[in-house]
């Protein structure tokens, strides 16, 4: 994601520390790098669920700077994914070779809740990701 500011690296460092203390959000600055996060506690659970953080890179342009970074958890989610694939995957195929139709079937049921602990935390991940966009969004000078 790409955020462009009218407002030099300076000054906007000092809006967004000034706006996020008002907002209750965690902001995180060293350099040109930047972490932007919810306060824990502050929010209602749905927003807090899971635990989400915007870390990018200031860099100064023509008219001011523009912030470029990505959404990330609070933890290795995609890691912990490809992971537990990997897994079920290789003992799906054991489990062929061997005709253990039983195996198999447990394969198959945990990669199903794989793919629906996957959907749900990328689904509640929506609500924070919304809240620290529209922060990030609301930094212009007006």
């Amino acid at each position: 994601m790409k955020f462009e500011y009218n407002r030099d690296r300076k000054t906007l460092l000092n809006v967004i520390n000034s706006k996020a203390e008002k907002k209750n959000i965690r902001v995180d600055a060293e350099k040109e790098k930047i972490k932007v996060s919810l306060e824990p506690g502050k929010f209602d659970e749905a927003a807090e669920s899971i635990p989400v953080t915007f870390k990018g890179k200031l860099a100064d342009t023509e008219n001011g700077c523009c912030l470029e970074g990505k959404f990330t958890f609070g933890f290795y989610l995609y890691t912990m994914v490809i992971v537990a694939a990997i897994l079920i995957v290789a003992r799906f195929a054991w489990s062929a070779y061997k005709m253990q139709t039983g195996n198999i079937v447990l394969c198959a049921i945990a990669a199903v809740l794989l793919i629906v602990v996957l959907a749900v935390v990328v689904a509640k991940a929506n609500k924070p990701k919304e809240i620290i966009t529209k922060f990030l969004q609301d930094l212009n000078v007006k």
